[in-house]
């Protein structure tokens, strides 16, 4: 059987062929399963108990049920159950899946070397040597499938790390500026939100204090979003500096 070929389609319909391969009659019991790539299996590691049939562990959550998208490659076939490696681009994992009756047989005769399918399963075996047992094996039909597993693959593991990428907000005191998450909410000194403190004009007055303060009453939010922008004498009335100073 050769690999099928591919052809355009409406994306709605991988969409649904993904929501299935994670529908509770897919999962034999299991609540839920987590699309993962080849790399982020070969990047977990079992939780702390050290057991051999702990959990693995992808992005600090335990990880139970997986599901893949890839390439068969090295099917071999035998009496009780059928192997094969699967290749997503990231690297290689080695499945087996157990032939216990008549539907088994049927869905594993499917899918051939040089196909794409998903899979859905669990992780076994030590850290050193990651495989894993297929409990559903499915052909996949429409190539937008394969980009939308990687995608779901991106979100889920954006949405596990997010929590540990983020800090409780914190407030630099030299700056004044409330920081949350990494990102700042304001770039303008505290001190500077309102009128700042008069200057002293002079031989030892600093030019480069001077234009500091005067580029910070342009770049304000209200003056920005002005269509006039701001006129000398609304700087001259806020730094109370003679008007020649400034310019």
């Amino acid at each position: 059987m050769s690999q099928p070929d591919f052809s355009p389609s409406q994306f709605s319909q991988s969409q649904n062929a993904a929501a299935d391969a994670t529908a509770p009659s897919k999962m034999r019991g299991a609540s839920s399963t987590t699309p993962l790539t080849v790399k982020q299996i070969a990047d977990a590691h079992q939780s702390a108990n050290g057991d051999k049939g702990a959990p693995f562990v992808v992005d600090g959550v335990e990880t139970a049920n997986i599901r893949l998208v890839g390439m068969v490659n090295g099917k071999a076939e035998r009496t009780t159950d059928v192997s094969f490696t699967l290749d997503d681009g990231t690297g290689r994992l080695d499945f087996i899946r157990w032939v216990n009756d008549a539907s088994d047989s049927s869905e594993t005769a499917a899918i051939q070397n040089g196909m794409y399918i998903s899979v859905i399963g669990s992780i076994k075996g030590l850290q050193e040597r990651k495989r894993a047992t297929a409990f559903s094996i499915r052909p996949v039909t429409d190539f937008n499938e394969v980009m939308l597993h990687f995608i779901q693959c991106v979100r889920m593991h954006i949405e596990n790390t997010k929590s540990k990428v983020g800090s409780p907000a914190r407030t630099s005191s030299s700056m004044g500026v409330s920081v949350s998450n990494g990102f700042s909410e304001s770039s303008t000194p505290t001190s500077l939100k309102s009128n700042p403190a008069p200057m002293t004009s002079g031989a030892n007055g600093n030019d480069t204090d001077l234009n500091t303060h005067v580029l910070n009453i342009f770049r304000e939010p209200a003056n920005i979003e002005s269509e006039h922008g701001v006129h000398i004498d609304e700087v001259v009335k806020r730094l109370k500096l003679p008007e020649e100073k400034i310019k």
